[in-house]
């Protein structure tokens, strides 16, 4: 056993131990699964049966009382002598009918609302008062409810109807009803009472018409629809058409259940209650001295073998594990030694080469892909500087035409500000506020040579974000976009809006105009760009999404949609970043 491989210790390790308890479980459950079934069975069977009758008289007292409460004589009175009463008369009258509508609705549980329709004199009385005529949808409804089916299912209510004359079964007859009776029942109630046929979460029960037009029904909704209209339920319902009671077994999405019903003759219906085979087998009740004596003896076997498993496999593995986590914290020195020649000994090898080559590849690899992102950077970072001088000495030529002291001074000093803000020093990242200095300096600018017909509304910068290390120039491209192709039709009113917003450590910060040529598919054009990562050489937008997404990492960077006011709205999403040691302090 020394000199063998650990395969062979954990089989016949595993056979030892295994082999007499599963023969053993195996004959026990043979012999306990057929007495609880059975036993589950006639249980759940019985409990149908109560259900039934309990149901079944219920509704026969309700249908009695309706039919008292049909030939009521303040009902009589009201329907064909109303104008021969007082005032006082027909309300007393109204209000001994309200009373015998609540006690016969709180003569059954089942009952939610009951209502009394006098058509010759258009009242509608309900046991909570007056209440609106009922629908002719309604009323031909109700006209279904016989003595045979009582309950029909309308607009998503289960009523039994009751008329005078009785017309029962005739939907278009002509007769001129004095009385309409309706009974709203309680689906919730009704589901409550079903919920008590079964007792797991697997199971299921429910109340299915003869004619399968309407059903209430508790439990899981998959196995529900399918006894009551899958195929794979034929046997259920060709039982129930055969039969007042039983049970059948059916297959359903791979799960075996069994289902028993019984019928009501009362309502018409079938009261079904199903669970899977797998329930029904669970509690071995009978069983459960016999169980613990042999769980008793398993713990003590495995509480060994567990013992004798961890010296040859879990002491090892945990040396292994242990190096893997040094070597995922970046220790790519970590080695193994091991003194047995086994699987493991194989596998310390292994791990071993793997680590000297980890420490080959990732000065090559690592280093490469620095300095490609970084030599990405600054190229993308180049492009964007030129953008704005163009135009900057134009609005100052102009402005010295007209001698505009105060203005040029104003514009000069901006200038100034801007052009040392991008030329002073080569650093990649600086502060946000620091951006969003520049980004004012750069408003003011455009405002002098946009401020009739441009706006620019810029949020203060809230104080936790102001060391955020943010790339040079993301916001310039962005308010440049708005101004000169957003806005670039405005004549007048336009509006550019510069919000921020903080949310789960990310800052997001808008940038929104109110330009009014802005198509749906330009939209969708620029949001698969972003998506996709397309087009990286160009400028503007596409530049400041890429650099984002260098520095932060995918889950960051730009996203477009429609704005409030009319035109483009770019929102970035840039992390809270709390080391900010590399970022330049100030410019002055």
């Amino acid at each position: 056993m020394k000199s063998s491989s650990i395969f062979f210790k954990l089989a016949i390790a595993f056979l030892v131990i295994i082999l007499p308890l599963s023969i053993l479980s195996l004959l026990i459950n043979s012999s306990s699964s057929r007495t609880v079934k059975s036993q589950i069975e006639q249980s759940l069977e019985y409990r149908i049966h109560t259900f039934v009758t309990g149901i079944d008289a219920d509704f026969r007292r309700i249908m009695r009382l309706r039919n008292e409460l049909l030939s009521d004589s303040d009902l009589q009175v009201l329907s064909f002598s109303r104008n021969q009463l007082t005032n006082f008369e027909y309300s007393r009258a109204v209000l001994r009918i309200q009373e015998k509508l609540r006690l016969l609705q709180a003569s059954s549980l089942y009952l939610e609302d009951i209502s009394v329709y006098l058509p010759r004199i258009q009242r509608n009385i309900s046991s909570r008062g007056f209440v609106p005529p009922p629908t002719e949808g309604e009323v031909r409804s109700l006209k279904r409810s016989t003595l045979a089916s009582p309950i029909v299912y309308w607009n998503d209510q289960y009523l039994i109807g009751g008329f005078y004359p009785e017309s029962y079964g005739i939907e278009n007859n002509d007769l001129d009803h004095f009385l309409l009776l309706k009974m709203t029942l309680s689906q919730e109630l009704l589901r409550q009472s079903l919920e008590e046929l079964y007792e797991t979460e697997l199971g299921g029960s429910m109340l299915l018409q003869a004619d399968k037009e309407w059903r209430i029904a508790s439990g899981q909704p998959a196995a529900i629809e399918q006894i009551a209209h899958s195929d794979s339920s034929k046997a259920v319902l060709a039982s129930m058409d055969d039969s007042d009671y039983g049970n059948v077994n059916v297959k359903i999405g791979g799960t075996s259940y069994k289902v028993i019903f019984e019928k009501s003759a009362v309502l018409n219906t079938n009261i079904i209650a199903f669970l899977p085979e797998r329930e029904i087998l669970n509690p071995l009740q009978k069983y459960r001295y016999l169980f613990w004596t042999i769980m008793l003896t398993s713990i003590f076997i495995v509480i060994l073998f567990s013992y004798w498993i961890y010296r040859i496999i879990h002491q090892p593995i945990r040396r292994i594990v242990r190096a893997f986590f040094k070597l995922e914290q970046g220790n790519l020195k970590v080695t193994l030694k091991h003194n047995h020649n086994d699987e493991f000994g194989y596998l310390y090898e292994q791990f071993n080469a793997m680590s000297r080559k980890l420490q080959e590849l990732v000065h090559e690899v690592y280093e490469e892909k620095i300095r490609s992102q970084r030599s990405e950077l600054k190229q993308l970072q180049s492009q964007i500087n030129p953008h704005f001088l163009y135009n900057s000495y134009f609005v100052l030529h102009r402005v010295a035409q007209m001698h505009d002291v105060d203005t040029v001074i104003r514009l000069t000093r901006h200038l100034g500000e801007y052009f040392r803000y991008i030329t002073r020093n080569g650093l990649d990242d600086i502060s946000l506020a620091q951006e969003y200095r520049h980004t004012k300096s750069y408003i003011e600018i455009q405002t002098m040579r946009y401020s009739r017909r441009i706006k620019t509304v810029c949020a203060e910068l809230p104080e936790e974000c102001r060391d955020i290390p943010v790339p040079k120039l993301i916001l310039q491209p962005i308010l440049e976009n708005a101004y000169e192709h957003g806005l670039k039709d405005k004549a007048s009113d336009g509006i550019v809006n510069i919000s921020i917003a903080l949310k789960d450590q990310v800052v997001y910060l808008s940038v929104e105009d109110n330009g009014e040529d802005l198509k749906d598919e330009h939209l969708l054009q620029l949001n698969s760009e972003l998506q996709q990562g397309m087009n990286l050489e160009t400028t503007g937008m596409l530049n400041v999404h890429r650099r984002l997404q260098l520095k932060y990492g995918k889950p960051y960077g730009l996203a477009v949609d429609r704005s409030p006011l009319g035109g483009l709205r770019v929102v970035y999403a840039i992390p809270i970043i709390k080391e900010t040691h590399h970022v330049q302090a100030s410019d002055h």
